[in-house]
């Protein structure tokens, strides 16, 4: 898929999205109906608390996810994210998180991997065993895999990037002043 010429990273998930798209709408009519109705009997931290909630409705559910960008595999985890190159990448591994290795280096992403149950079935499975009897999860770690091959033959002459990590700063932050509006809200109330 393109968009003006720029490759759309490709996203996957283990779920969560529809769950927490609900906790989300949850969190939001609960501070609607708070707001709306005076005498609902809200206590004063009961907003930041609700807003605290859902930032970490937001952070556990739904920001959590594997990217696969065209040069690099993006590891999106609750409150940080690592994009390792493929070039770079030793081996990977998805089972309930998926593992990626980068020399002696271990990276985890929480935001996609396999139920145990997938585990099994793919462990089972014989080599030549029909795509369409694979999991996905079987797929996706096929899909990286070709991809760390492929960056490896394109980069031998090439200078090998190093992984990058950047913590999830606004998330980080709305938690930690929530949770003190919270307490010093409930503590004053």
């Amino acid at each position: 898929m393109q968009n003006e010429g720029v490759a759309k990273p490709e996203r996957y998930s283990s779920g969560g999205l529809v769950i927490g798209v609900v906790g989300l709408l949850l969190v939001a009519a609960v501070i609607a109906y708070g707001l709306l109705d005076p005498e609902a009997g809200f206590a004063p931290w009961a907003y930041p608390f609700c807003l605290l909630l859902g930032v970490l409705v937001w952070a556990v559910l739904i920001r959590p996810a594997l990217r696969l960008h065209r040069d690099e595999l993006e590891l999106r985890n609750a409150l940080h994210t690592r994009w390792v190159p493929f070039a770079v990448i030793t081996s990977v591994e998805v089972s309930q998180v998926t593992v990626v290795r980068v020399g002696e280096r271990r990276y985890v992403g929480s935001g996609f991997g396999r139920t145990r149950r997938a585990i099994r079935h793919d462990s089972r499975a014989a080599h030549d065993t029909p795509v369409a009897q694979r999991s996905t999860a079987w797929l996706i770690e096929d899909k990286i895999e070709r991809r760390i091959a492929s960056a490896r033959d394109l980069g031998a002459a090439g200078t090998t990037p190093k992984p990058r990590h950047a913590w999830a700063w606004p998330e980080i932050v709305l938690l930690g002043a929530l949770a003190v509006a919270t307490l010093v809200l409930a503590l004053l109330g």
